[in-house]
């Protein structure tokens, strides 16, 4: 009989395309995603997925039963949270999904001080770019800096941060002026076209019209080290300046971001998250101008 753990093997492999992505995903290694695939289309004589120019894509039957195991994924993600709230003790563990920077500079200053404070909770920082999916359980609990709309998820809004040009002093010194005052004409680290939409482009489209980009990155920890690196004048959150030589340019009013902690509706009254979820709103406390 075909169960969840052998089904959670397929959606990932759809999902992903490749045996490794998948393996990382699920936390197992790649001969083990492929045997467990290879079995279950043994046990029922039918291929659920084939290769397809190197990658993974769904055949017929394995679009058919899509549907079906999504709908399993959310029905055991939702079994996990009811079960999560049969406990009221704040113990056991909790992932938590935010943006890269803000979890290194912010956060992860402050994690053993919280250990210290509640060691029967195992907490996992997980600083990353993408978006989890709350949903699905990929994470407990997530920040973010655009609000989601799904009815499911509790969102709060923590801070606003202000995001503001900054340059290194050789840039600088390369590109003198008076008073460490904004220029139309700088050199600039932006982004990677791929994320033309963020609104940090916009932003340096619009205060820095002629301005000539020399680097593109997609992380704002590579936008951190390319401006500490001379590379040119990139946008940042006042937590990634701190602790560097970088000076703050004036002339142009900051791009100001909404932060959100987020977590599923369902956990709202399970004990360990709601401690580690005002041990973020603390952190995040601390960003607000």
């Amino acid at each position: 009989m075909t169960g969840w753990d052998d089904l959670r093997f397929f959606l990932a492999l759809s999902r992903a395309g490749s045996l490794t992505a998948a393996a990382r995903a699920l936390g197992c290694s790649q001969p083990t995603v492929g045997r467990r695939m290879a079995a279950l289309a043994g046990r029922h004589g039918v291929a659920l997925l084939e290769r397809r120019g190197g990658r993974y894509a769904l055949t017929p039957a394995g679009r058919r039963v899509l549907r079906r195991v999504e709908r399993m994924e959310r029905e055991a993600a939702a079994i996990a949270r009811e079960v999560d709230r049969l406990d009221e003790r704040p113990q056991g563990a909790v992932r938590v999904s935010a943006p890269e920077g803000l979890g290194l500079y912010v956060m992860v200053p402050r994690l053993a001080l919280f250990r210290r404070a509640h060691p029967d909770i195992d907490l996992l920082l997980v600083g990353e770019a993408g978006v989890v999916d709350l949903i699905r359980g990929e994470a407990d609990l997530a920040v973010r800096f655009v609000r989601p709309r799904q009815h499911e998820l509790v969102v709060r809004k923590v801070a606003s941060v202000s995001f503001e040009p900054y340059a290194s002093p050789s840039y600088l010194a390369e590109c003198p002026r008076h008073g460490d005052v904004l220029l139309p004409t700088e050199g600039l680290v932006g982004y990677h076209e791929e994320l033309s939409a963020w609104p940090e482009v916009a932003w340096l489209r619009r205060q820095v019209p002629q301005g000539k980009v020399q680097v593109r990155v997609r992380t704002p920890l590579a936008v951190r080290a390319a401006v500490v690196g001379g590379a040119g004048v990139g946008l940042l959150a006042p937590y990634l300046a701190v602790g560097t030589s970088l000076r703050r340019l004036s002339g142009a009013p900051p791009l100001v971001r909404e932060l959100f902690l987020v977590y599923h509706r369902a956990l709202r009254r399970t004990a360990r998250v709601q401690v580690v979820s005002r041990f973020v709103m603390e952190c995040l406390g601390a960003v607000a101008p």
